[in-house]
């Protein structure tokens, strides 16, 4: 069967459907997604924001093309989710907090660059949902299982990546050396996956069922 190239106009439509069923929510979603939709400016940027990512999807053109681009969405909004992931998990404060901030944002306000860092978690989040709605939509599974393994090895890797970076800023040089190994092997494990994700495998891409409604008429 002949597929349909996605549009945006039906990208859009099918996330911004997917973010106000909102009892279909996964935990890890809900704060967010429940956060922008209470707050019109925010969920009006997350518009925009999310419409960029969607046109470079649809700037792939061709429907294979399309869900590399889509499964590529979804990496980086993983990359984009990393710090403030890593801050929910692990208990970082005061000074060593700060100055974790300033290895991302350079000498800014740390008020400041946390109240940004939570805006950007928010539409991350939120977008990455709309990600994979989208991916099961075209019956993508396989990007699906891939995904949600590099989301697991990402986090390990950024774990890694934290510890280390603390053990530099507390001048804990013993630990930095035994974990700067550690993270660069995770690193390695990140970047590989990333290789098998964005390169189709085998012939029968999607699955047997996909949405009329993400190629609808633009």
């Amino acid at each position: 069967m002949t597929r349909r190239p996605l549009t945006f106009r039906g990208l859009m439509t099918e996330s911004e459907r997917a973010l106000w069923r909102t009892d279909s929510l996964p935990d890890y979603y809900r704060s967010p997604v429940c956060q922008l939709l209470d707050d019109g400016r925010h969920y009006h940027v997350w518009e925009a924001s999310h419409a960029r990512l969607m046109q470079q999807v649809v700037h792939a053109a061709q429907p294979v093309r399309q869900a590399l681009a889509l499964r590529a969405t979804s990496l980086r909004l993983i990359h984009r989710r990393g710090l403030f992931d890593y801050l929910g998990t692990h208990v970082v404060r005061g000074t060593v907090r700060e100055r974790l901030f300033e290895v991302f944002y350079g000498p800014v306000d740390f008020r400041a660059a946390l109240l940004t860092e939570h805006r950007h978690f928010v539409r991350a989040a939120s977008s990455a949902y709309c990600a994979d709605v989208l991916g099961a939509s075209i019956d993508d599974g396989e990007g699906a299982r891939l995904i949600e393994r590099y989301a697991l090895l990402y986090r390990i890797y950024f774990e890694a990546f934290g510890l280390f970076v603390t053990a530099e800023l507390t001048d804990d040089l013993d630990l930095a050396g035994v974990l700067k190994p550690i993270m660069l092997r995770r690193r390695t494990d990140v970047d590989r996956l990333r290789v098998d994700i964005l390169t189709p495998r085998r012939q029968g891409f999607f699955g047997r069922r996909r949405s009329d409604n993400l190629a609808a008429a633009s």
